[in-house]
Order: structure tokens, then C-alpha cells, then sequence
């Protein structure tokens, strides 16, 4: 028995009767039970990537209601378990959905056990199939399949918003001419109602060769009824978790040559990329050769403007070396007749970084020395005794800054409350922010903090990330 799923299963990419290859593969979209499931016990569990905020939705709160008085089972324990001694978390718990036939029988779409390559890592099988167990005990309980059938018609309006959009472009085409045809592999997209802005790439591979490539896009906007709403925004998303199934075999490939130069690179910004779930040096690869190709993509679909925005916007995220590694892979597109696909020319990819590594050092090195420095704060960085009648926070540089730029970075009940316009000061070395301070209270913020540093000198010199802390005496 398949997945309980809305709509029909994808297209296969596969010759046609008589040898006519399709001249477009239609990509279509759905909302499939295994993906929901997993989803909501990890919810449950308390896992921040499946708690965030724009995945709230009547849907989410039609879910919290009916799933909310289970938050004791032993299925939420062992996710909460498993987080903390595995690491399963993100696409982990997907990974492991998209590998079972559905939420009734709950089998094995291939045997765990044989080490399905795209599904083990993080999961021990052991401690899969445990989970997997008492996810079934679970879905009987809480009458899972029944409240799945009871929204089908969400799921129905979700899997035919997002089709619509992906039938404005041609991925697959795309793909089969940059990376090389996937003869046998069926691609679709799942819709993941509880993921937010949380996206991940997933598949499966069988053991005869045949796979499945499978995005599972998360929703983060709805309309006045609770559907979801998709739009061209979601293009350069779809192309991204779709380039992970073709670049992170490269990278695993090459990984002996790549991993010297990596780990330079992951060693300069392990902050940044941890902040954003990329713990490593091999996982800030895997993103680095598909946030490029999602350039090279745009280049094509969209024009060099479009192409130079996505750039900025990845060097704005840590991947600093976007821009010159795309021209790397112009160099790929210019001599095909050279090198028939990516794999054959990953020794060129390999030398770049090897050059890199150094290059960017460097320029770390002109930055740290050239960066701006903060001279003086009010309140005394530090400080305990602080007045909360105090109005403005100020910080004092040793240079002009950059007009209108900066990143006060922090969040929640430790944030000061701003209650006017922040801004600098004519010379442009003092900034205010203008606050509302509580009595007996601990603040804490940062000036620049992982991709958020716009905190720059009047030259284009970023300030090192500062962490400010200071603490109010009572009334």
C-alpha cells in the first residue's frame, strides 16, 4: 500500500514508448502522510526547526489541538532522545520519512539495513527502526490516518498551488543538461505544512539503481483560509534542494582532495555556517557547490542581474566565495566539449578551492586589519549597576561608519526595547538607539553577528562581531 498522498505520483524520466524521450518533464506536487507525521512528533518533541513561527497556520493549530494532549508519548521521548544523542534533527527525521511505504503498514521502501545511502549517517539503524515503531503505535493512538483524510481538501488545494507553480519552469531539462540525465529517477516535490521556511533536500536510491528525488519544500505563507500561497520566490528554492541530490555525491566523491581547503575555509566562519545547521566542513561544501549552481541557474532563467543579486545575498550568508566559484563553473559551461558533466570537472573545482583557502585568509587578515573598532559604549560594555532611566545606548567608533548600515543583532526579553530612530551622529561615528530599559534586568545584544553585519566602516570594512551586556540596578 503506497503513502496516503494528494495527487498522482511524479513522472519518470525514463525514454518514452519507441525511444522519444518527453520533451518536458512535469513536475508535480504533494502533500504526503509520512512527511506530516514525522513532522508533527518532532513538533511535539519541541525541535525548534519544526516549532517556527511562520509555519503557524490554522492548519498547525488544528494540529497542536488534536496532537498536543500526546506530547507524553514515548515516540516524542525518543525524538527528544535521538536529538540530543544523534543529532536527528532538520532533514534527518525527513530523510527518514520519505523512506517508509506509509503510515498504516509502515515497511521499509528499501531495507534499512542495507545502509539505504541517502538514509543513513545520523540514523543508526537500530535506532530507526525502533522510532519507526513506536511512530506506528502513535499514528494508532492519535488516529493519525483519520485526521490526514479529514483535511484532504487542504491537501489537495496546497498540491495543486505549488504544481502550478513548478509547471512555469522547466527544471528537470535544466538538470539533465548541467549535471547529466538520471535515466529511471522520478522527481516530485513534497509540500511540508509544518515546516516554515524550513526546507530539505530527500530521495531514495534502490539497490537496482533506480532512485527518487525528492525536495520537501516547506510552507510560510497562507492565504485568509490557511492555504498555503506559493509564488516565483520558490523557484531558486525548488532548484536548491533539487541540486543537493547531484552535488553532495560529488562532493563525497572528492572528498579527501576537498577536505584540506575545507576545513581552512569552515575554520573562518564554523560560526556562520553552524548557525545555519552546517556543523562541518563537508556540510559548508554541500552548500557552497549548490548555492553556486543555483547562480548558474538563475544566470540562465533569469539574466546576469537576477544572477548578481543571488550572489550578493550568499556572500551576505557566509558563502563569501560564491561569486568567484561561479565564474569556475562559467569556465565548466564555456568548454563542454571538454568536460560532458560536473563530475568530470571536479578536478578544476578541487584546484580552485586549494587556491582559495589561502586567498581568503588573506583577505581575512587586510579586513581584521583594516576593521573598525568600538572605542566606547554607554552603558559600559559589562556594566551591573546601570540606570534603567537611561534613555539611549551609544557606541563610539574610532572611524566614520557607513551611513544608514548596521546589525543590532538579538532577540526576546535580553533585547532592549527600541523606542525610537536609530541612527549616527553627523561625523557618523556614534551611533544611539534610542530604548526603554526595565529595572533589575540583564540585556544582551551584538553589534554584527553570522550573516547580519552591516555594521561597516565609511570604506567598506566590516566591525568584528561585539557582544554588548549590561544589567540594570533595581528600583
Amino acid at each position: 500500500m503506497s503513502a496516503i498522498t494528494v495527487l498522482a505520483l511524479a513522472v519518470c524520466t525514463a525514454s518514452a514508448p519507441g525511444g522519444v524521450k518527453p520533451e518536458r518533464v512535469k513536475l508535480e506536487a504533494k502533500v504526503d502522510s509520512r512527511v506530516e507525521l514525522i513532522s508533527l512528533i518532532f513538533r511535539l518533541s519541541g525541535a525548534e526547526e519544526y516549532n517556527q513561527p511562520l509555519a503557524e497556520s490554522p492548519y498547525s493549530e488544528e494540529v497542536d489541538a488534536h496532537f498536543g494532549p500526546y506530547r507524553d508519548h514515548a515516540v516524542v521521548a525518543a525524538a527528544q532522545r535521538l536529538r540530543a544523542d544523534h543529532g536527528i534533527g532538520y532533514d534527518a527525521p525527513m530523510k527518514l520519512a520519505v523512506h517508509l511505504e506509509d503510515t498504516q503498514s509502515f515497511g521499509e521502501k528499501t531495507p534499512f539495513d542495507k545502509e539505504p545511502p541517502r538514509l543513513v549517517g545520523r540514523w543508526p539503524v537500530p535506532e530507526a527502526r525502533s522510532f519507526v515503531k513506536l511512530a506506528r503505535a502513535f499514528a494508532e493512538e492519535t488516529e493519525f490516518n483519520k485526521f490526514f483524510e479529514d483535511h484532504r481538501t487542504l491537501y489537495r488545494a496546497t498540491a495543486k498551488r505549488m504544481s502550478a507553480q513548478l509547471e512555469k519552469r522547466d527544471y528537470v531539462k535544466w538538470f539533465d543538461a548541467y549535471f547529466g540525465a538520471r535515466p529511471g529517477a522520478k522527481f516530485y516535490v513534497i509540500v511540508g505544512l509544518l515546516n516554515g521556511p524550513c526546507n530539505y533536500a530527500s530521495g531514495i536510491q534502490y539497490p537496482d539503481g533506480t532512485e527518487e528525488i525528492i525536495p520537501i519544500i516547506g510552507a510560510e505563507r497562507f492565504d485568509k483560509r490557511g492555504v498555503p500561497v506559493f509564488d516565483e520566490r520558490i523557484d531558486s528554492t525548488v532548484v536548491h534542494e533539487f541540486c543537493h541530490s547531484y552535488t553532495n555525491p560529488l562532493v563525497d566523491k572528492y572528498a579527501r582532495q576537498l577536505e584540506s581547503p575545507g576545513r581552512r575555509l569552515f575554520a573562518h566562519c564554523e560560526q556562520v555556517m553552524s548557525a545555519m545547521a552546517y556543523g562541518s566542513w563537508r556540510h559548508m561544501m554541500y552548500e557552497t557547490l549548490v548555492r553556486t549552481c543555483v547562480v548558474r541557474h538563475i544566470l540562465a532563467t533569469d539574466g546576469k542581474a537576477a544572477a548578481q543579486a543571488e550572489i550578493e545575498e550568499q556572500h551576505g550568508r557566509g558563502f563569501r566565495w560564491v561569486g568567484e566559484f561561479s565564474e569556475v563553473l562559467a569556465r565548466y559551461e564555456q568548454q563542454r566539449e571538454r568536460y560532458a558533466t560536473v563530475d568530470a570537472f571536479m578536478p578544476e573545482v578541487v584546484t580552485f578551492f586549494e587556491g582559495y583557502a589561502q586567498t581568503y585568509e588573506d583577505l581575512l587578515a587586510k579586513e581584521r586589519a583594516n576593521a573598525p573598532k568600538v572605542v566606547r559604549i554607554i552603558p559600559p560594555n559589562g556594566a551591573t549597576d546601570v540606570d534603567p532611566k537611561l534613555s539611549e545606548i551609544k557606541v563610539f567608533f574610532d572611524r566614520p561608519m557607513e551611513d544608514g548600515s548596521w546589525s543590532v543583532v538579538g532577540g526576546g526579553p535580553e533585547h532592549p526595547e527600541t523606542v525610537g530612530e536609530v541612527h549616527y551622529d553627523q561625523d557618523r561615528r556614534v551611533f544611539t538607539m534610542p530604548v526603554r530599559l526595565k529595572p533589575d534586568w540583564s540585556y544582551r545584544f551584538w553589534l554584527n553577528r553570522g550573516r547580519y553585519n552591516h555594521f561597516r566602516s565609511a570604506d567598506g570594512f566590516k566591525l568584528e562581531c561585539v557582544e554588548v551586556t549590561f544589567s540594570t540596578r533595581g528600583k
